[in-house]
């Protein structure tokens, strides 16, 4: 093939060569809350701002220095930016420096007799150096480099994951403590209702069977709460974990009941979601290094120019070697062009394009993830609001219908069945109120986490 009838060649190949990131259309969801969408974000607030708690900040920073998944997130963000480096270094010459000689006697010129002969050289040499006409070598490194973003986004991901999975055992610890607090009080009740019904048998006024009763409901509220204590302790564990500690207790001193969810907690504009959530951010990049390894594959089409080149001293005798007729130098430029390889090329391309598409539904997929969460965040807590409510004006009610009970199985109206059941239905309500509290937290924390919150863009050029 003559070499100007390639012109045609490379101008097909470059029209198609390259190609242009459109971001891919998501719709927002129906149901994103209006009111939200007028208002600031709670993610816009610092963490300090939604739960002031010293003891929690101190776990949660101690956990960002020690844990051990994030540490290795980090990791993997070095190991990319070196894969970068290294793709990178391909675009420019490798200079090699060299010095060798050798003197030997060997056979020579002569029939018979053996001749010493010497040999030296000093030179800079770049070898086979690929030059990058078509910015094939560029859209390789381009890869690499949003991968390494795409791992820095990660970090932050995990970053505010574990903020929330700390935040979250803390909260659950509180629950539990309040749970141990509220058993508590029901056994000491019970045993002194114990008392007074052993008493009051032993005076003829009360059956043996409300003294039983009282030793069954001494024994469940007993039950209960070694049940609360081993799971609490197995949560202390966990969080332990969690910290990069072994696993132990955790000091606390803060109250469930104490902490409030914050006031005005909204979503902010779902736009601003795409930008803050960094694994959206990350799914992206990844994205974006598809669409550069797409054209890096269309590009092994076109021709490959490499250069080697040489400049130095070389000398049959070493005490001339810098001897100024000793200077040398080369050049060999080389043209390449893949005339047949079985397919390899297209499919190669192939291979990138399939590759985008899966990166487009995965990126699609995460925003749908977000969308979710907030929408489910948002959810929970506008409910658990009425529920608490509820839970409050429950736990009153069962309060008066307790001291009510009482009153008339005292008075001798009720048996002592009507006091324990009265009982069981008012510990049952102060459960459930302090789950819904913690739920409640809970849903503050799952939404910040889900807005991406405490994590800020950072402009990459």
């Amino acid at each position: 093939m003559k070499f100007y009838m390639l012109f045609p060649m490379l101008l097909v190949l470059t029209s198609c060569g390259s190609t242009s990131y459109v971001r891919p259309d998501t719709p927002i969801p129906a149901r994103w809350n209006a009111k939200a969408e007028m208002g600031a974000s709670l993610a816009d607030r610092p963490w300090g701002e939604i739960f002031p708690v010293p003891e929690l900040a101190a776990l949660i920073d101690e956990a960002l220095v020690a844990n051990s998944d994030l540490r290795i997130a980090a990791e993997r963000v070095e190991l990319a930016r070196a894969q970068f480096g290294i793709e990178r270094a391909a675009i420019f010459p490798s200079l090699v420096l060299g010095v060798s000689g050798s003197r030997g006697r060997l056979p020579g010129s002569g029939p018979i007799r053996n001749e010493i002969s010497e040999y030296g050289d000093a030179s800079v040499v770049i070898p086979a150096w690929e030059i990058d006409l078509w910015g094939k070598l560029r859209d390789r490194a381009e890869t690499r480099r949003r991968e390494m973003l795409s791992s820095e986004a990660l970090v932050d991901a995990a970053r505010i994951s574990l903020v929330a999975q700390v935040s979250t055992l803390y909260l659950e610890l509180l629950d539990f403590d309040n749970q141990v607090e509220i058993t508590g009080r029901t056994i000491k009740t019970r045993q002194y209702a114990l008392r007074l019904n052993r008493l009051r048998y032993d005076e003829g006024v009360a059956a043996i069977i409300d003294v039983y009763e009282a030793e069954s409901s001494l024994a469940s509220a007993e039950q209960v709460l070694a049940d609360l204590i081993r799971r609490r302790a197995q949560l202390e564990n966990a969080l332990s974990v969690l910290l990069g500690r072994n696993p132990g207790p955790i000091i606390r001193t803060a109250r469930l009941d104490a902490l409030h969810p914050p006031a005005g907690a909204l979503a902010g504009l779902p736009s601003n979601l795409l930008q803050r959530r960094p694994d959206i951010r990350a799914a992206e990049e990844l994205l974006l290094g598809a669409e550069a390894n797409i054209d890096a594959a269309r590009k092994a089409f076109l021709p490959s120019l490499s250069l080697t080149t040489m400049l130095g001293y070389v000398s049959p005798l070493l005490k001339q070697l810098f001897d100024s007729d000793r200077y040398a130098w080369s050049v060999q430029p080389a043209v390449s062009v893949s005339v047949f390889d079985a397919g390899r090329l297209g499919f190669g391309v192939d291979a990138a394009e399939a590759q985008k598409r899966i990166l487009v539904e995965q990126y699609k997929a995460s925003i749908r993830q977000a969308f979710r969460e907030t929408n489910d965040a948002l959810i929970a807590m506008e409910q658990l609001a009425v529920q608490r409510t509820a839970n409050e004006k429950t736990k009153t009610a069962n309060a008066a219908r307790l001291r009510a009970a009482q009153a008339r199985y005292f008075s001798g109206v009720a048996s002592y069945f009507e006091v324990l059941d009265a009982e069981r239905q008012l510990l049952d309500s102060e459960i459930a109120l302090s789950q819904t509290l913690r739920n409640q937290q809970l849903a503050v924390v799952s939404l910040y986490r889900s807005l991406g919150g405490g994590w800020r863009q950072d402009n990459d050029g």
